[in-house]
């Protein structure tokens, strides 16, 4: 399978390819698609991952003016569903406060409140869970992550992942939905490093690859 990329390059010039050919999908689904075309789940990431392109060229965008003009677009794996994990939180009697160095050497506070083993291969990998500090008690739960493949098709300093909360104890944990660091596209902004304990040996080939500007 070839990675998924929203935009296509030629002559030098980015334009609307894929990207293009993923909405025209999505509506063709809404209206009655063949069974052989993408699942509902695979939808629905594909769409998450057109809107954030989207909003990566808003003026509102992370990106710094000046390299707007030379941004190529996401690139991403392909969606698969094997990448996707339902698993039990096992939290902390006591959750704990403790600082993460930012990309910026600063250092981010984060609460510390459980971990997730999650079932790569034969093996589990056990990765701490956090939520900031400055969230809500039902706030978000992330994962920082790093793997085999920041060397050479992701962002090198690692990956984040947004857990899900189901019923009970449970969490999806969805690496096709594993998304690059503020800082990946703009070195001024401050993105918490992952830690020791989640700097997994093997590859997570899924969710968002390195960003592609011209002239890299």
């Amino acid at each position: 399978m070839t990675s998924f990329s929203l935009f296509s390059t030629i002559d030098g010039g980015a334009r609307w390819g894929r990207g293009l050919i993923v909405l025209l999908a999505l509506g063709l689904a809404a209206c009655g698609g063949s069974a052989s075309g993408p699942s509902g789940y695979e939808q629905e990431v594909m769409q998450e991952r057109v809107q954030r392109d989207m909003q990566m060229r808003e003026d509102e965008s992370v990106l710094p003016p000046d390299r707007r003009s030379a941004f190529r677009g996401l690139d991403y794996y392909p969606v698969d569903t094997t990448h996707r994990y339902v698993v039990s939180l096992q939290r902390r009697s006591s959750p704990d406060t403790v600082w993460i160095p930012e990309s910026t050497g600063d250092l981010n506070p984060q609460l510390r409140v459980g971990q997730i083993q999650v079932p790569f291969s034969n093996a589990g990998q056990a990765l701490t869970v956090f939520r900031g500090t400055s969230d809500d008690p039902r706030g978000r739960l992330w994962v920082p992550f790093a793997d085999a493949t920041n060397a050479d098709s992701t962002y090198e300093a690692g990956r984040y992942v947004d857990l899900t909360r189901t019923d009970g104890d449970s969490v999806i944990v969805d690496f096709n939905r594993a998304y690059n660091p503020t800082c990946a596209y703009n070195p001024d902004f401050a993105c918490p490093l992952p830690p020791r304990e989640n700097r997994l040996d093997q590859p997570v080939r899924a969710g968002e690859k390195r960003p592609q500007f011209s002239g890299r």
